[in-house]
């Protein structure tokens, strides 16, 4: 009887430390897992969201800078400052082209995808009202440049800059949205670790146990029964 209690609670310790291995080779996988979640969260902060804003910045400045190119031509009766001011709104437009491109190839949410498509729209109108009203102000038509550029142009530009701004303030969003989601991975991956070191004192604990009982086990010296 004493041999089949001894050999039922080492089964029940075995099973106990199996049993606490197991979970910490579940929180290993889960940390490291969590750890691949967070890098990749970070990484798309950078990416999808510091870099487009900083692109989205430039297209705002450059488009202020063809407003600007636009009313020196009007004012000009210089035709090699014409061609000058023709090129660097060419250029500036050219640009612009090339920073959204590369902005749509970033990860969009179903808000930025709508306000990319309102601006390309808006683009278009803009890149026609330039064309004509540089064509005017080459022609040496000032006037109806001039009006053009304050009507028309005015407006192409105003609504243009709405989904900029949009996506500008959308980016900040989910940027806040994925920087706070890394961060509530991190304090599980604390949580984690303490469960582990929890884990691992509470085994070495058991071991030095077992360990100390069977040193008490060898020392005890076994009796001799003498049949009368």
């Amino acid at each position: 009887m004493n041999w089949a209690y001894r050999i039922n609670k080492r089964d029940q310790v075995a099973f106990a430390l199996g049993a606490v291995f197991s979970i910490i080779v579940l929180a290993n996988w889960f940390a490291s897992y969590s750890i691949g979640k967070v890098s990749n969260q970070f990484k798309s902060v950078y990416q999808d969201r510091l870099i487009p804003s900083l692109d989205i910045s430039e297209v705002l400045e450059r488009y202020y800078q063809n407003r600007m190119h636009l009313e020196e031509h009007i004012l000009s009766g210089s035709d090699s400052q014409h061609d000058s001011l023709q090129q660097l709104v060419q250029k500036n437009t050219q640009e612009i082209d090339s920073l959204i491109h590369k902005f749509e190839r970033t990860y969009l949410i179903e808000r930025e995808s709508a306000e990319l498509a309102q601006y390309k729209l808006q683009f278009a109108s803009l890149v026609k009202v330039q064309e004509e009203i540089l064509t005017l102000s080459s022609t040496g038509n000032k006037a109806r440049a001039q009006l053009l550029y304050k009507s028309e142009g005015q407006e192409a530009f105003l609504n243009l800059l709405k989904p900029l701004h949009t996506l500008i303030r959308l980016q900040g969003e989910v940027g806040q949205e994925l920087y706070e989601s890394a961060e509530r991975q991190v304090k599980t991956l604390k949580v984690l670790s303490y469960l582990i070191i929890g884990l691992s004192v509470f085994i070495a604990l058991l071991v030095a146990t077992l360990l100390q009982a069977t040193r008490k086990l060898r020392h005890i010296k076994p009796q001799n029964y003498h049949m009368n």
